[in-house]
């Protein structure tokens, strides 16, 4: 073979090369979901129109303890990226509400990186799913690929009521659960629903912790007065006499348990 000939053949050889090279698809970038971006549109205005008559369903988590074991949450049930994904069946308004809950606890937590999948994507890795059920319900912390996060509507469409129910799945249980709970309130076990015990348990200090905020009759995490009656009496009263369970507002106490648990 002479020279020129060796050089046509390896020219073909590599054109060839190249054009199956091209032809191959291109790899796949895996973006982060877009960040919740504060709406021009008011929560409670949102909230009138989703829920006109005021209907309010009481919250509950989904943990146990098998899952708990060594704490409000370890630092394996912690996010770095607090994705969610929001179903289908939510209202244009109603998407807009989950959007300005993440938005809130986003300015709380800068250290996270809050993303809400769009509608038409397929999301991946460890999210929230929030859906629409029966109730309001979350598991607390990060538990591991898709994990349900359920908001009724219109009874859990409210702002105060969806941040409740993502910081569960941020990992904190309800105020009332806490090791010191007894110091400030009354638990009146008799007036419990059936079945609805759980929501009231106190935990140990060797399963939780306070991360060292007092306690607040008034967080976000508190239940009112009549959560699961099962008669309309209390089921919890206050040992100072004063209101019990959330405005529907984050306090400071709630913030600075957030950023002590994620060292924010």
């Amino acid at each position: 073979m002479n020279t020129i000939n060796f050089l046509l053949i390896t020219s073909c050889l590599s054109l060839n090369i190249i054009k199956q090279a091209s032809a191959l698809p291109p790899p796949e970038l895996t973006l982060p979901p877009p960040v919740p971006e504060r709406s021009r549109l008011d929560s409670r205005f949102l909230e009138s129109r989703i829920n006109p008559n005021r209907t309010q369903l009481d919250c509950t988590t989904d943990d146990d303890d098998a899952q708990i074991q060594s704490g409000v949450i370890p630092s394996r049930y912690r996010w770095t990226d607090f994705n969610v994904f929001i179903a289908s069946s939510y209202s244009s308004d109603e998407r807009t509400l989950i959007n300005n809950a993440m938005y809130r606890l986003s300015q709380v937590l800068p250290c996270v990186n809050f993303g809400i999948y769009p509608a038409d994507s397929t999301p991946s890795g460890d999210y929230v799913n929030i859906v629409k059920g029966g109730g309001c319900s979350s598991s607390v912390g990060r538990i591991g690929g898709e994990q349900d996060l359920t908001l009724a509507s219109p009874g859990c469409m409210s702002i105060g009521t969806i941040m409740h129910e993502m910081i569960h799945a941020l990992g904190f249980h309800h105020e009332q659960c806490r090791p010191d709970r007894d110091d400030f309130v009354t638990i009146q076990t008799q007036n419990i629903e059936p079945g609805k015990e759980h929501n009231f348990r106190k935990y140990s200090s060797k399963q939780v912790s306070t991360f060292g905020v007092g306690y607040d009759q008034r967080s976000i995490m508190h239940y009112g007065a009549k959560y699961f009656s099962k008669n309309g009496q209390p089921t919890i009263v206050a040992k100072n006499g004063g209101s019990v369970g959330s405005t529907g507002e984050l306090r400071e106490s709630d913030k600075s348990k957030l950023k002590n648990m994620y060292n924010c």
